[in-house]
């Protein structure tokens, strides 16, 4: 393992998907996407972890511009809703039948999303440079939306670095980290947030030290 600085130059707007967007986790959806296996995938990842904790910093950016964008999706009842989660009656039936054709069954619905316009992204991680380059080399797009063009990448730059991806050069954190597991400056922001895989699970989340997020 080796600390590096990795640095993503953009074409196009990023559009973040919550969170912080540590590099573990870029490289875990990278992995996903070959591996089609979720534990396989974080359990692939080639950076430094210790008790469940990766080596591997939130996504470092200077914002030109920030803005919100939407789409519209359209919902379909076989595909999108969840039949257990519509209300139901004493007896368990729904209060409402839903058709597969008919129009006023289904319809759009708008989501709304963070844009960020900023012409680099860098991480700092403690990882293995030969098997990362591997990984990012032919990964053209990241963040969400990436089907409509959001987050174009125009190339990758990993350089030797001087940060292990968990704290920085004065002690602020780069990345969630459990407070009692920081040594760091404790002047510095605490919150309620995911520190490991699998982030979105609620029985990863801890009172952390973290880096500020983008509002």
């Amino acid at each position: 393992m080796q600390k590096l600085k990795i640095t993503v130059n953009l074409l196009t707007p990023i559009i973040f998907g919550g969170g912080y967007m540590t590099f573990d986790a870029l490289l875990a959806s990278i992995l996903f996407d070959q591996l089609g296996d979720v534990e396989q995938a974080h359990s692939s990842v080639p950076i430094r972890v210790t008790d469940g904790l990766f080596h591997a910093s939130a996504a470092i950016l200077e914002p030109i511009d920030q803005s919100r964008t939407s789409f519209v999706a359209n919902l379909r009842a076989d595909h999108s809703i969840d039949p257990d989660l519509i209300f139901k009656n004493k007896k368990g039936a729904i209060y409402k039948a839903m058709g597969r054709t008919r129009r006023r069954d289904f319809g759009a619905v708008m989501n709304s999303y963070d844009m960020i316009t900023t012409p680099t992204i860098t991480w700092y991680v403690d990882g293995d440079p030969d098997l990362i380059s591997s990984l990012i080399h032919d990964t053209t797009f990241i963040g969400k939306r990436r089907a409509s063009g959001f987050g174009e990448v125009l190339s990758w730059d990993i350089e030797d670095g001087e940060l292990d991806g968990l704290q920085g050069f004065s002690g602020e954190p780069l990345r969630p980290i459990p407070a009692e597991r920081f040594d760091g400056d404790t002047s510095c922001l605490r919150v309620d947030a995911a520190w490991r895989p699998a982030y979105w699970h609620p029985m990863n989340r801890a009172i952390c030290y973290a880096p500020e997020m983008l509002s």
